[in-house]
This record gives C-alpha cells, sequence and structure tokens, in this order.
C-alpha cells in the first residue's frame, strides 16, 4: 500500500537547531586558546603547557611530555573525526562537523567523540588519578580554558547529579551528551564548558 522507505527502528533525525549550535559555537571559542579564530595544534597543546605549569611539573619531564602528548593526541583524533587533512580547523568546519552528527541517523562517531573527550577530560584534569573530577580539578581546568569562575560552581553542580561533591566518568558523559546533543537550553551540562548563552 504505500511506498514506505522509513526502518521500523530507525531513530528519527534531530534538527541541529539554534540552541546547539551556540553551544557547539561556545566550545569552539573555548578550545580556541589564542583566540585566532581556528583550531590549530598550538591550542591543544599550550592547554598542555598550562596543566603543566599549573601542576607544577618539570616541563622537561617525562609526566609533562606525556600530558603535551595527550593534548596533541585529541587534536590529530579530532582531525580524524573530520576527515580534515588540514593541521587547521574553522568555526565552519567545526560546526558543520557537529550539524552533520547531529542530523545523522547514526550518531556513532559523535558517541564517540563525546567518550573519547571525557576520558581526556579525566586523563588531563585527574589531578588524583581517583577517576572523579573534584571541584578544585573541575576549577582548574575551567581555569585552565580562561573560563569564569563563576561559571564554575553551577555548572559543577549541575554535572553532579548524586551530590556526591565529585563527577564521576558516568556524569561527564551524561552532561557531554546533554551539551552536544539537547535542544533544551537548560538541560543538566550545559554549563560543563562555561555560560554559553
Amino acid at each position: 500500500m504505500g511506498n514506505s522507505t522509513t526502518k521500523l527502528h530507525e531513530r528519527p533525525r534531530s534538527v541541529f537547531s539554534e540552541t546547539p549550535k551556540k553551544k557547539v559555537h561556545h566550545f569552539f571559542n573555548v578550545l580556541d586558546i589564542d583566540r585566532n579564530g581556528q583550531l590549530q595544534p598550538d591550542d591543544f597543546v599550550n592547554v598542555g603547557k598550562k596543566i603543566v605549569s599549573q601542576l607544577g611539573i618539570d616541563e622537561n619531564s617525562r609526566g609533562a611530555r606525556l600530558i603535551l602528548l595527550k593534548s596533541h593526541r585529541l587534536f590529530v583524533q579530532l582531525l580524524a573525526d573530520l576527515h580534515n587533512p588540514e593541521l587547521t580547523l574553522t568555526l565552519w568546519d567545526w560546526i558543520a562537523f557537529f550539524r552533520d552528527q547531529i542530523e545523522s541517523v547514526d550518531n556513532g562517531i559523535l558517541d564517540h567523540y563525546i567518550q573519547r573527550t571525557s576520558r581526556h577530560v579525566f586523563d588531563l584534569f585527574d589531578v588524583n588519578k581517583d577517576k572523579l573530577i573534584s571541584r578544585e580539578e573541575y576549577a582548574n581546568m575551567l581555569m585552565i580554558y580562561n573560563i569564569p569562575n563563576d561559571s564554575a560552581i553551577q555548572g559543577f553542580e549541575e554535572l553532579d547529579r548524586n551530590s556526591d561533591d565529585f563527577i564521576s566518568s558516568d556524569e561527564m558523559v551524561q552532561a557531554l551528551n546533554n551539551f552536544f546533543k539537547s535542544e533544551n537550553s537548560e538541560a543538566k551540562g550545559n554549563l560543563i564548558f562555561g555560560d554559553w548563552r
């Protein structure tokens, strides 16, 4: 009776509305450490250098080199996700990637990016390696990314869903999912990278 080609188990397509677009744009600005309108390896390496400095680690030590390598690796993995052979990502590349992923029937690449971003946050900012982000560690992360401290307090409270004064990896993944995928401007996790509004 009709030419319906819709699959029964296919999830409906999402629309990349203004709210997710503003959040993604804000996140681009957070990652653009040198504020030149492009994401480049130096933006990520400079975050690593700030972490090394904040931790008081000798910049020539193995630990410092490992932090810098992890920071650079995140950029390289991002280029691979975006299928970008260049060493520069523009805001247009960034927004197009998230638009395509959110509007895709299959969110596999975006889900993988969210999982990897969560691991990256824990790798770099879980200083005592207890697999939890404390208020202090969260505030330090925001400081490294030049995000105002007043956002840290509200953001932390939104992320700490069970109110135990720590952010677990599950809470981080949930927050990142809300940040990237939710059209709700009040969704828990929207303040993970500061106030995007």
